[in-house]
């Protein structure tokens, strides 16, 4: 997702009910300042929509107290003006390496310290999917799952390592500059092919885009993706492969391999 004034291709809304399972919801308030917090702690970037539109700008949590939060702006000011007339921002991070979603409502512009930035209420609400109730594995480069996904231009299919996988789907990480996923989009006849051989044909469906930015200066897009219609068997598959590396990783923690 690149920084830069919407466009009339780019007003698209993603706003709405991204995530059907209630249980995931969080609203009391201590425990959404909480995770503000850890934000914070863990320095995370945000992926912050205007409206929930797809054009996106990386901000972060700067501050959080009892009734609202302060998100950082960026160093272009027609981003910082789109998203100070916007109604709220839709945002997107990980906690932990798991992700969360929220919205601020009726951002308001300010100078911080000599930046932009932009005060909101506290969200009432949360999405956060707890790492108990889903574990995520970080896939070792040499022994990691691969996904192919169909081009939407026709060509071949497109493939990428997934950095991470659990039971209900995987992470991809590609060059910013791709731009070939969008929330909410659903990618019909994907395969994941695990390193035993195993390939599981699925349906994908894109639930968070996040942008960091490595040591090096070049930014990557997080791509997290939401396993649809898996085919029989494919979960058990799925968790041996998560099983097998957890505990070759805890053998090798204890010098037994």
């Amino acid at each position: 997702m690149s920084e830069h004034e919407p466009t009339e291709s780019s007003q698209t809304s993603f706003d709405g009910n991204l995530y059907a399972d209630e249980k995931y919801m969080v609203r009391n308030r201590r425990q959404i300042r909480m995770l503000m917090q850890a934000l914070i702690d863990q320095r995370a970037t945000l992926s912050a929509h205007p409206d929930g539109r797809e054009q996106s700008f990386p901000s972060a949590v700067l501050e959080v107290d009892e009734d609202g939060v302060l998100l950082d702006g960026s160093p272009m000011p027609a981003v910082n003006r789109s998203a100070a007339n916007a109604g709220f921002l839709l945002c997107f991070a990980q906690v932990d390496k798991v992700m969360v979603r929220f919205r601020v409502e009726q951002p308001q512009q300010q100078e911080q310290g000599g930046h932009v930035a932009f005060r909101a209420e506290l969200p009432e609400e949360l999405y956060h999917l707890q790492r108990r109730e889903l574990y995520r594995l970080e896939t070792p480069v040499g022994d990691s799952p691969w996904c192919s996904v169909p081009d939407p231009a026709g060509g071949e299919p497109l493939r990428w390592r997934a950095v991470d996988i659990s039971a209900g789907g995987i992470a991809l990480l590609l060059p910013a500059e791709q731009q070939v996923f969008k929330l909410q989009q659903r990618h019909a006849g994907c395969v994941l092919e695990l390193p035993d051989g195993t390939a599981i044909t699925t349906n994908l469906v894109v639930c968070s885009l996040v942008t960091r930015k490595q040591a090096n200066g070049v930014e990557q897009e997080r791509v997290g993706l939401r396993f649809e219609a898996l085919p029989r068997g494919a979960d058990a598959a799925i968790q041996r492969y998560i099983f097998r590396i957890d505990r070759e990783r805890k053998a090798r923690l204890n010098g037994d391999g």
